[in-house]
């Protein structure tokens, strides 16, 4: 890369010095679409240059609003919300379960039975008071014989209550059992299907969030890999155009300055030495091999011709005395050749 462009300040000088008066005319050489170009493309470049350092500068800035800004966004959560996750449910427990039958305990209703039978005793202590006092000594035994039957007959009527009385607290316990044991299974049911149930939406929620978790990190890599990649082609694109145009301006500055050199390089033999003759062009005009004396003008050889020799209105008068050449005028190229 050409980083600066350093012109022989005696050759601009012996340029700019020609003779106003002369033959020598900046159009007469087509100096001024050189001069201009030569001009422009250091204005260009030295443009290019200011504007290369701005767009780093501002390439720089940004770099670091966007790392500040990528920093931020891959802190952004995207674990799953339901990690963690317990079943509602899991701590459920049967609520019929131990619930006691409340008529496995019934008894029998005795005070009733005691009741009768007292009530009879009762009756039959004064059935008989009255009857020995009415028919005396002769009639007990049998009045006695026909109070037992009774009592037995009593008895048994209590004994039979008792029974019946037992048999419905059976009935009622053996209902309530039933009743417990259905309430019982239906709760542990329900207990098992609330604790599946609850699993399943915890599963499933697991799963979903799982599945949202690894989008967003899909999504957030993928932003930020598109975020990076456009970063860094625009930062390419801004300096590559920069760098363009800088070493546009370059290339113009060098090649108006060198043509515009060459267009009017000295020529005057007095100028020269090691001249040899090389060969001539199509016109017939003679070309010389040669060496400048002074070496502010180029050191090495060059290729030209002899001012003296050449048609005179390719000639250049400068202010010294010496001849130049417009080569612009000629078919001859004037150039370094060693």
């Amino acid at each position: 890369m050409i980083e600066e462009i350093i012109i022989s300040q005696q050759i601009i000088e012996y340029i700019i010095n020609v003779e106003p008066t002369s033959v020598f005319r900046i159009e007469n050489i087509e100096g001024q679409s050189l001069a201009l170009k030569f001009i422009t493309g250091i204005v260009d470049a030295v443009r290019a240059n200011k504007k290369l350092k701005e767009a780093k500068k501002k390439e720089e800035e940004a770099r670091l609003e966007f790392e500040e800004q990528k920093a931020i966004y891959q802190n952004v959560d995207t674990s799953n919300p339901f990690e963690g996750m317990i079943n509602q449910f899991a701590g459920l427990t049967n609520q019929y379960a131990g619930l006691e039958n409340t008529m496995e305990d019934l008894t029998i209703n005795k005070q009733q039975a005691e009741f009768e039978a007292q009530r009879f005793s009762q009756s039959q202590a004064n059935i008989l008071s009255g009857l020995r006092e009415a028919s005396g000594g002769s009639g007990i035994a049998a009045l006695a014989q026909s109070l037992a039957q009774q009592g037995q007959i009593a008895a048994q009527k209590s004994a039979a209550s008792i029974g019946m009385q037992e048999s419905a607290n059976q009935r009622a316990a053996a209902a309530e059992a039933g009743r417990l044991q259905t309430q019982e299974a239906k709760g542990g049911s329900d207990i098992q299907l609330q604790k599946a149930k609850g699993q399943a939406d915890v599963d499933a929620k697991i799963a979903g969030g799982a599945q949202v978790a690894q989008q967003l990190e899909m999504k957030k890599q993928t932003t930020l890999l598109e975020m990076e990649l456009g970063e860094y082609e625009k930062a390419q694109q801004q300096t590559a155009g920069y760098q363009a145009q800088k070493e546009q301006g370059i290339r113009d500055a060098i090649s108006g300055g060198g043509e515009l050199i060459m267009a009017a390089a000295g020529s005057d033999r007095r100028l020269k030495n090691n001249i040899k003759l090389i060969g001539s062009s199509p016109s017939g005009l003679k070309i010389y091999a040669f060496e400048y004396i002074n070496k502010s003008f180029g050191s090495g050889i060059y290729q030209g011709v002899m001012s003296d020799e050449i048609p005179q209105h390719a000639v250049i008068k400068h202010k010294d005395g010496y001849d130049m050449v417009d080569y612009s005028k000629i078919d001859v190229d004037f150039k370094k050749i060693k």
